[in-house]
């Protein structure tokens, strides 16, 4: 069986997530948060559910087809195969461990599943139950990676960078998260059956649906660490089993079966598992691991672009680089031009390795953002990995979008390189078969009638893989270094805007702080700035409506009248993206720029002018009335008392164009709030004002649920340490330990782990130092440490360097990379 090794070597394993704006671990994985991030992936996911499928549905519908010429001879028999596996258990380890030997049963020549070993993942964790820390119970892996994971730290979970499926076990056979309908129902009574019920018990409701719940994250972090068009994963409730196929639309579920009653349905599955194509497994076919001569190209053209970008040198460019760069795990992807016949000739290769955006959601458009660079020409770029609605016929995608406004001169707006939808299969030549990467759960939804999930229909849209590569290069407007930065980059940003309704008749819909950028211009002291991420973009008329009726947009920055319960279904209008920029700038100053709120103060107007929404299904969730008080009192400026003068001149008198006063209806702007009015205005105010140029401070306002949503930077990166030698990328490589490794198998394994770190410095995990050094050493290192963590700060949590009460005064050396914006509402 050496032959059978699972997946391909091709396959790309383990890749590296995006660090936080410290730079110091995983974004958006907080233990701290985790319970609230279940919560809303459980309450998203639940109109995204089809099933239950029959089980041989199941396996026409949702598995892939095997291997022509397929050796049955190499199949253990299913007779009897799990009937070591108790109904119920009083503990999960009484069902894992009977259930895990006959996954691994072999024969010299025959097994159960070829290629692939199951292992016990739960117990590697450091604290298997909590939420945050716990790992799948049981993880399939292939047998070249068994090792790999053998190796990882306890603290790592890059387990899920690996599992090619798992499978999570509840002890209790009446804990199923699903309830199937009585056989023989006909389609009318089976179409209103719920498969999600109400449970009386409020204990075990919500014991089942933190179960549930954590199934999703797994799955959401296997996408995030893998790349992958769909993954499939087994839930067990004592021994009774369902089999689950997931992708960016959602999920397949398969009516309940009893393994031991029935093991001929589970050892189906797996045969066909292992017998089929790594596609159809659900990886990206169009990845690849990069070479040791391209990840070296990668590195030094991204070192170099950062040095010119943020003129910085020695630890601290080494830190900067940490952002996009991970030592070991580099990646070559494929994209294909736009509207033309795919090749292997005509594919354009770029090399990645940490993004800067990692998806954190499953159901939607899952973007990844990485910089890139092109194998061929060395040209960095900015690539956007995403997916998009299937459209029936020829839809219009954000590059067509871009290509156009690049023809026609539109300032401000990145400069397209290349984009595509891409390809799951190219025929041979003659075959003239093209298979398209896309969601298979809406096309399954169509032929199978599901049922009702938690009282509702299901609602799915297939979605199709597409890239888009930018030759606009920056960072994020979260990283501006003042109050000049600020009202600069925006002025570009609203030039870009006023360029596009007026050339293009297009209307942006989604001004949010994730999607203006920074660019350091040769010969320019300060960043310019781009506005980005069209895709939600709609043709406007002559008085600059949106042609398309609907809210567009991040919640955050919509504008008062978008966000009330009686517009959401209106026309959004150019003079919307015009306040929202104003709620952007708003945002900016309150968070990084000196004012004379306190902590709870911010943390209460935040929550109120820009968080605040409220939700009676099936009604739209509505908000927005304290920007609309704001605008006509201008109470937010004045409490505020902005440390920059000039700043708060500028946003009183904006609000004036915008509401001068009550003799404007509520959703009526004032006479003065015109494009061209406010462009004069702005363009007078930088030529005569002399705006502050390092005045950025930081705000704490770290809450429990605040970074679930907006994942933004809200501290500046912090001072380098000193980087340990980078190991040479030659030799054999191994699994990485931790995010962002290659150690080598002869140096010591604490050692070996701060090395995988990839941040030059000792690592805390759990209230542990771990480096190579004795403990006397590491303890003096500690006390000699400039800023200590927080009193009473837990170790799991994020650290931080600045005061919990106090904004700390700091220049931006601009290290934090652009982001995407919050998740649309």
């Amino acid at each position: 069986m050496d032959d059978l090794d699972g997946a391909h070597p091709d396959c790309v394993y383990d890749a590296p997530m995006a660090l936080d704006p410290d730079l110091s671990q995983t974004d958006g994985l907080d233990p701290a948060f985790a319970r609230a991030r279940h919560k809303r992936l459980l309450y998203d996911f639940k109109k995204c559910i089809i099933g239950p499928l029959p089980v041989d549905a199941f396996m026409k519908r949702a598995v892939g087809k095997m291997f022509s010429g397929t050796d049955e001879r190499m199949r253990l028999s299913a007779t009897n195969a799990f009937r070591s596996v108790p109904r119920t258990a009083d503990t999960v380890e009484q069902i894992l461990e009977p259930l895990l030997l006959a996954l691994n049963r072999r024969t010299k020549h025959k097994s159960r599943c070829p290629g692939f070993v199951f292992e016990n993942t739960a117990r590697r964790s450091t604290h298997p139950t909590r939420p945050g820390f716990a790992k799948p119970h049981i993880s399939c892996l292939t047998r070249r990676n068994v090792e790999a994971v053998r190796r990882l730290d306890h603290h790592s979970r890059s387990e899920l960078g690996y599992a090619e499926l798992f499978i999570q076990v509840t002890a209790d056979a009446t804990r199923d998260f699903f309830t199937d309908p009585p056989p023989g129902l006909d389609a009318e009574h089976r179409a209103a059956f719920d498969f999600v019920t109400e449970r009386p018990e409020r204990e075990i409701k919500r014991e089942v649906e933190n179960a549930f719940a954590l199934h999703i994250a797994f799955v959401t972090e296997v996408f995030a660490r893998q790349h992958r068009n769909a993954y499939y994963s087994i839930s067990m409730a004592g021994s009774r089993a369902r089999l689950i196929r997931w992708d960016r639309a959602g999920c397949v579920v398969s009516e309940a079966f009893d393994i031991r009653e029935h093991p001929e349905h589970l050892c189906n599955f797996l045969w066909r598992f292992s017998r089929t194509s790594d596609t159809l497994r659900g990886h990206d076919n169009t990845v690849r691991p990069a070479t040791v001569e391209e990840e070296l190209q990668f590195r030094d053209v991204v070192k170099e672009y950062v040095r010119s970008q943020l003129e910085v040198e020695g630890e601290a460019l080494d830190r900067a680089l940490s952002q996009h760069y991970c030592p070991g795990r580099a990646a070559v992807v494929e994209i294909y031009p736009h509207r033309q016949p795919p090749s292997r000739d005509n594919a354009w290769h770029f090399i990645i390795s940490r993004p800067v955006v990692t998806p954190l959601l499953l159901v939607g458009r899952g973007t990844r953002g990485n910089w890139a660079v092109e194998c061929t020409t060395s040209c960095l770029v900015f690539l956007k990995d995403t997916w998009h609605v299937l459209s029936e016929g020829t839809g219009t995608v954000e590059g067509d979008i871009l290509g156009h406004l690049n023809t026609l001169g539109i300032r401000n707006v990145p400069t397209l390189f290349t984009h595509g939808d891409i390809p799951d299969y190219i025929s041979n030549e003659g075959d003239n078969v093209l298979v398209w990467q896309a969601t298979r759960t809406g096309n399954i939804a169509k032929k199978y009638e599901g049922c009702r999930i938690a009282g509702r229909v299901a609602s799915i849209r297939d979605m199709q893989r597409y890239r888009l590569a930018v030759s606009t290069v920056g960072y994020g407007l979260s990283t501006i270094r003042g109050t000049e930065e600020l009202l600069h980059a925006t002025y570009d940003a609203f030039t870009a805007m006023r360029d596009a309704l007026s050339k293009a008749s297009l209307i942006h819909r989604d001004i949010s702080l994730g999607n203006i950028i920074l660019v350091k211009v040769p010969g320019q002291t300060v960043r310019r700035g781009y506005l980005i991420d069209w895709e939600t973009s709609d043709p406007a008329d002559d008085a600059g409506t949106a042609v398309h009726a609907g809210r567009a947009g991040t919640w955050y920055f919509m504008s008062a009248r978008m966000l009330d319960i009686g517009q959401a279904d209106s026309q959004q209008t150019f003079f919307d993206d015009m306040e929202s920029l104003v709620h952007v700038i708003t945002y900016c100053a309150l968070l990084y720029l000196s004012h004379g709120l306190t902590k709870k103060d911010l943390l209460s107007t935040i929550q109120e002018y820009f968080e605040y929404a409220i939700k009676f299904s099936p009604e739209p969730a509505h908000g927005g009335a304290a920007k609309g008080l704001n605008a006509f009192s201008r109470v937010l400026i004045k409490e505020a008392e902005f440390g920059s003068n000039s700043l708060a001149e500028w946003l009183a008198t904006m609000l004036q164009f915008q509401r001068p006063g009550l003799e404007v209806d509520r959703f009526e702007y004032g006479k003065l709030w015109t494009p061209e009015h406010v462009d004069k205005f702005w363009s007078e105010f930088l030529e005569t004002r002399v705006l502050e140029r390092d005045d950025r401070i930081v705000h704490d306002i770290t809450k429990d649920g605040f970074r679930e949503y907006s994942r933004l930077s809200t501290t500046p990166p912090v001072v380098p340490t000193p980087p340990l030698p980078t190991p040479p990328l030659k030799g054999k490589r191994y699994a990485a330990n931790r995010d962002g490794d290659m150690p080598n198998p002869k140096r010591r394994r604490s050692l070996r782990v701060q090395e995988a770190s990839g941040l030059h410095s000792a690592v805390i995990v759990s209230s542990r130092i771990v480096d190579g050094r004795r403990r006397s050493e590491r303890i003096r290192s500690v006390q000699d440490r400039p800023q200590p963590r927080e009193a009473g700060a837990s170790s799991t949590r994020r650290s931080s360097s600045q005061p919990s009460s106090t904004a700390v005064q700091r220049r931006c050396p601009g290290t934090t990379g652009r982001g995407r914006g919050r998740a649309r509402r």
